[in-house]
């Protein structure tokens, strides 16, 4: 089962959203982010000082199945992935991330280049920028991205 990521007008019909992939998809990239911030465990223990600004708290402290996000969270969600690609474009890419999206790297003859390179959706766009472009719209259309 996968994870859905849309936006649904007044009268519930799907504006756009994000076909992410597998649960455990979606919970590695939060993985990830939480290994560049201070607050994951190995970062505590070795003691790292995040590679982040913002503590991430809107896409770290929400559920990964069900739910929403609210217009002023998709403004600061925004903010955090906007941070995300920049840290994530400058580190090496990661093999094990990798392996979750083999297939769809294989099918499409691409080869990652960076971490941010490692997250991609069902159509192999760039995760980031896809949940970027979604929050946007949502935004602009004052609706929820929902989780389904």
């Amino acid at each position: 089962m996968g994870l859905y990521l849309c936006i649904f007008d007044q009268n519930g019909e799907d504006i756009c959203g994000v076909e992410v992939g597998l649960y455990r998809y979606f919970e590695e990239f939060r993985s990830k982010v939480s290994q560049y911030t201070n607050k994951g465990t190995i970062s505590k223990l070795l003691k790292r000082k995040s590679k982040f600004t913002l503590p991430m708290t809107t896409l770290l402290n929400h559920s990964d199945c069900d739910g929403s996000w609210n217009v002023s969270e998709c403004v600061q969600l925004k903010r955090e992935l906007e941070e995300i690609k920049q840290v994530f474009i400058q580190e090496p890419p990661d093999s094990s991330t990798m392996e979750l999206k083999q297939d769809i790297f294989k099918f499409y003859g691409i080869r990652p280049q960076n971490l941010f390179e490692c997250f991609v959706d069902s159509d192999c766009e760039f995760l980031i920028d896809r949940l970027i472009e979604l929050c946007n719209t949502a935004i602009q259309k004052d609706r929820p991205i929902m989780f389904q």
